[in-house]
């Protein structure tokens, strides 16, 4: 009797997938080491399994080893070069490297698959700025903001880009307009204060001062909401794996 081998061998991509479930639960607990070994058994199964190389590359980042993790990044976009996640992950990773020139190369090939991903322009705006490149700066919040003109924090971001540059006034302008946006944003009312007294309104910046104050005693003031009941945890799924740092709710584009 002729048996048929393919029956009895489990499934490879189902062996990655468990591997890297696991990978996924020694990553939480901070068990690096045991997660890099359970990816890597997940890759001998499976070489091109995109989403085992993109946890690789992140925990490589973490671990401070950014030149490994950048070759799991190279060998996606072999695999898929129009991966915009793994463009974005590089050029996080050579922002931490400091080659900011890099980082913004590798965001604008991002942000060129994946247009309507807000993250994205903030990232690159962010590396135009460690670059000095006010002006790039300044169009990537412009871009956002045609997209989202209500969003605070794009409001926020001008404002300090300009700032840099030494346009107070313009920058004030966009600063007021987040603070009406977000009566209660204390990055805005700090910047409005600095502004102010570069324009030589040191009155009106101490309105500023007071206006911090009391929004720090309105904090205090307010109780502690309930802690809401622990929820089931559910294991993430390892084919949707995707790494990318969440920004706060005023840091959002989307909120």
């Amino acid at each position: 009797m002729v048996t048929n081998e393919s029956e009895n061998k489990p499934s490879t991509h189902f062996d990655a997938a468990v591997k890297l479930k696991e990978a996924i639960s020694y990553k939480n607990q901070g068990k690096f080491e045991s997660a890099l070994t359970s990816i890597d058994e997940a890759i001998k199964l499976q070489e091109n399994y995109v989403d085992a190389w993109l946890m690789k590359g992140v925990i490589l980042g973490q671990l401070g080893r950014c030149v490994e993790s950048l070759k799991c990044y190279d060998k996606i976009l072999e695999v898929d070069p129009r991966s915009a996640n793994a463009w974005h992950l590089k050029g996080a990773t050579y922002s931490m490297l400091s080659r900011f020139d890099q980082a913004a190369e590798c965001e604008v090939k991002a942000i060129e698959l994946d247009p309507d991903n807000m993250y994205l322009y903030l990232s690159l705006a962010t590396f135009y700025q460690k670059q000095k490149k006010f002006e790039d700066a300044q169009k990537c919040y412009n871009d956002l903001l045609k997209q989202k003109p209500n969003n605070p924090q794009i409001h926020y971001l001008i404002g300090v880009t300009l700032a840099n540059k030494g346009e107070y006034q313009k920058a004030l302008d966009f600063i007021e307009q987040a603070l009406r946006l977000k009566s209660d944003f204390t990055e805005a009312l700090i910047i409005k204060g600095v502004l102010l007294t570069k324009l030589g309104r040191g009155d009106e910046a101490k309105l500023c001062t007071e206006k911090l104050l009391e929004t720090k005693k309105e904090t205090e003031k307010q109780p502690e909401p309930e802690k809401p009941k622990p929820a089931e945890v559910k294991p993430p799924s390892p084919l949707k794996y995707y790494f990318q740092r969440e920004p706060s709710s005023a840091q959002n584009p989307d909120a």
